[in-house]
């Protein structure tokens, strides 16, 4: 039994081997057919889509993009040449991971806005996508930007470089650009004015996202520059409309230098050709919207023109000629060859993964500070996949320049070069370079510029005191703009409301004024809740609103003096020892704020509707004149706010009576957004929500003041300065408004 037990298992151990063999060798015969037949299962490429417009031939020959030379069309006719170039280098140097780097083009020629946007949710969406090549322009990134921060997918943009952009996305780590904010050309602007000597300078320049940022920020940095705010003159060029006005108002500074910085070619060449009928003026145009073919059609009256221009290396524009036989596309070619190579550099440090793994490479590739600068070439390119694949971290650098990002925010490049053209026969002639990482440049430290604690207003404590103590307080808080889009004033006004019912005023000693359109509105994701800081409180709760917006600059008039009428049956009732908080929130300009303003345009132009700083002024010299004003605290969130304590405006410091006769307008206090040359600018951008819910000024203001309401107003003052980039907080009529060092702002934050 056991003899032949023991055949059996041996008899099953030899079936078995022989199964095993013939299993072997039929694996290893399909394997080596599926060889000979190129069966092999194909490794997935790591895709990035591009959106944009597919360049037509006929838009070639208008000189919309260089035409390729004809042996070089078929691989670029249907993409374009500077992103294609730079994925051919990533792959003749392997790829990434073991996986080819893959551009999918997206056309969206001919469609709208919403159908723009409907298509890039499909790229953020879809997950054959790892990272994608944002559509041109600020407008369109800002529309499409908020889905791919959805899902965490990093989308690039060539041509964006509002400001804005990267005071909303900074620090997010999914939105970059492969240019630097027009921040920094806004201060090479003024610095060429400067370094040329020039006393008076001008502005000109759209409100769109291309000239925004210039017209926000060239106030601000003439002012850090040196230039007195009667030396600066601004002027907005409206869309469709004549710009006879705005070219009137800028000759009419006798400006030594002009700067146009319009983000649309009608605007730019009507302000031209009305600046040539002055031909002692010199004219500089800004690279936004910039197109020369379009200058060439000017004539004459381009000739004596000058401007700027993005520029990438020497190098690399030779380079590009060799291959191409013209220019790359100025001036997004070099940015446009970065985008790829930021892609790639981050996802051969992710090891190909996308998502947070890829955001967190792309991170620590620009953060790299290793020995050794890596080049923009194609030995460079395999040198640097290798590297980072490696975990290394060198200094890279692309077609740009160094591939350094702004510390901490990483949207923007940190630095940039710039070239300075002038107009010829034949096109555009370079003569002068210009690098932003210059340590001499205000913006080289981060783009995001604090205001100099020097040039910050006088706090002074003069030798005035109220006659009387306390007694009680009132406030007027109103948010003078309506729309959505003004979200943030909103805001900011219910922030100031809810502060002081938390501090114990009631309703009855608060003026509250705003269009209440926001929590009830469509558009609101979070009905009946408004917030003024991303993932904040309610601002919306229990809010008792005495007027919207229908009231005209003398209703708001009649609510500061208490004077009723049938229109204004809610006022403050002021006595002897009353203080008084206002404040007003909206779109503004030199000339005040106009009450249900919708734009900024809107609130640049004086009209019927508008509260001006006379009318502030002569309502609180009224109270004086009564007796019925102790103090007074007046806080103006709007741009040009500074214009309501400006005397040259009629503002505060203009003081009370007659001209001739005047007397100081006594212990009233008014602490501006930004002076009467600047902007203000919003805070905060609030993705669940779509849109911005705070001005920068106001919500430090808000912050401290909860935080420490026991501070003096001076310190109060500083430390709300020091903190908001790109605007000067300025204080007016301090040196009749008392010891300001000692005096305590809580006395006009309690009953």
């Amino acid at each position: 039994m056991a003899s032949k037990m023991s055949i059996k298992i041996s008899d099953d151990r030899a079936t078995r081997k022989m199964v095993s063999l013939r299993g072997l060798i039929l694996l290893w015969v399909v394997a080596w057919l599926g060889l000979l037949s190129g069966c092999e299962q194909p490794v997935e490429p790591l895709r990035i889509g591009v959106l944009m417009k597919i360049p037509r031939p006929v838009e070639m020959m208008m000189g919309m993009m260089p035409s390729p030379p004809p042996q070089k069309m078929e691989s670029t006719a249907n993409g374009h040449p500077n992103l294609d170039w730079a994925a051919e280098l990533v792959n003749a140097a392997g790829g990434i991971a073991g996986r080819r780097l893959e551009l999918e083009y997206i056309d969206f020629t001919g469609q709208d806005l919403q159908q723009v946007i409907a298509t890039s949710k499909g790229v953020a969406g879809d997950a054959r996508y790892v990272a994608a090549i944002a559509p041109p322009g600020s407008d369109l990134l800002a529309a499409v930007a908020d889905s791919f921060l959805a899902v965490n997918k990093p989308i690039v943009s060539t041509t964006s470089a509002a400001a804005e952009i990267l005071r909303a996305y900074g620090g997010k780590g999914v939105v970059w650009r492969t240019r630097q904010s027009d921040i920094a050309q806004t201060e090479l602007l003024v610095r060429i004015a400067k370094d040329e000597g020039r006393k008076r300078i001008a502005l000109l320049s759209t409100l769109d996202s291309g000239g925004y940022t210039f017209f926000s920020w060239f106030g601000f940095f003439a002012k850090e520059l040196g230039y007195p705010d009667d030396a600066i003159a601004i002027a907005a060029l409206e869309k469709g409309v004549a710009c006879d006005a705005a070219v009137q108002t800028v000759v009419d500074h006798k400006p030594e230098l002009v700067f146009i910085a319009a983000g649309a070619d009608p605007e730019q060449q009507c302000a031209i050709r009305k600046l040539a009928q002055t031909p002692e003026l010199r004219v500089l145009v800004a690279d936004t919207g910039l197109d020369s073919n379009s200058l060439m059609k000017l004539g004459p009256d381009a000739m004596r023109l000058e401007g700027l221009s993005g520029a990438g290396s020497e190098q690399f524009t030779q380079a590009f000629q060799q291959r191409f036989g013209n220019d790359p596309l100025a001036p997004h070619g070099p940015s446009e060859y970065d985008a790829v190579l930021l892609l790639a550099y981050g996802l051969a440090a992710s090891g190909g993964q996308g998502g947070q793994a890829l955001i967190d490479a792309m991170k620590s590739v620009v953060d790299g500070k290793e020995p050794g600068n890596i080049g923009w070439d194609a030995s460079g390119i395999a040198s640097a996949l290798t590297q980072l694949s490696q975990g290394q971290r060198p200094t890279l650098i692309g077609a740009t320049g160094a591939l350094r990002f702004e510390p901490g925010l990483y949207v923007d490049l940190a630095a940039s070069t710039l070239t300075r053209w002038r107009m010829g026969p034949q096109g555009l002639i370079p003569f002068q370079r210009y690098f932003t990482g210059d340590a001499a440049f205000l913006s080289s430290g981060g783009v995001l510029v604090a205001p100099n604690q020097l040039l910050q207003s006088e706090v002074m404590d003069s030798a005035w005191t109220p006659k009387v103590d306390k007694t009680d307080a009132w406030a007027v808080i109103a948010s003078l703009s309506s729309g959505w889009s003004n979200y943030r004033h909103q805001a900011d006004a219910l922030r100031q409301y809810q502060l002081l019912r938390a501090r114990g005023f009631s309703d009855d000693h608060i003026v509250l004024i705003m269009a209440d359109d926001l929590a009830k509105s469509i558009r609101n994701p979070l009905p009946s809740i408004v917030r003024n800081e991303p993932n904040g409180a309610n601002q919306y709760s229990q809010v008792q609103r005495d007027y919207q917006l229908a009231l005209s600059p003398s209703d708001l008039t009649n609510i500061i003096t208490g004077t009723i009428t049938e229109r204004t049956p809610t006022v403050i009732r002021m006595t002897e020892g009353s203080n008084l908080y206002i404040y007003l929130v909206g779109h503004g300009g030199s000339q005040g704020i106009p009450i249900a303003a919708t734009t900024a345009s809107e609130g640049l132009k004086a009209s019927s509707s508008t509260f001006t700083p006379t009318q502030l002024r002569e309502a609180l010299c009224t109270l004086q004149t009564e007796g019925r004003l102790r103090r007074a605290l007046v806080v103006i969130e709007s741009c040009y706010g500074g214009a309501f304590g400006d005397a040259t405006y009629g503002g505060m410091e203009l003081g009370c009576g007659p001209a001739g006769v005047r007397t100081p307008l006594q212990g009233a206090l008014l602490m501006s957004a930004a002076h009467s040359r600047e902007v203000s600018y919003a805070g905060a951008y609030d993705a669940e929500v779509g849109v911005w819910v705070n001005d920068a000024f106001s919500n430090q203001l808000a912050t401290k003041l909860t935080k420490a309401p026991t501070t003096s107003l001076a310190e109060l003052y500083t430390e709300v300065y020091l903190r908001i980039p790109g605007s000067h907080a300025s204080l007016y009529n301090a040196a009749a408004a008392g010891r300001l060092s000692s005096f305590q702002v809580s006395e006009f934050l309690t009953p």
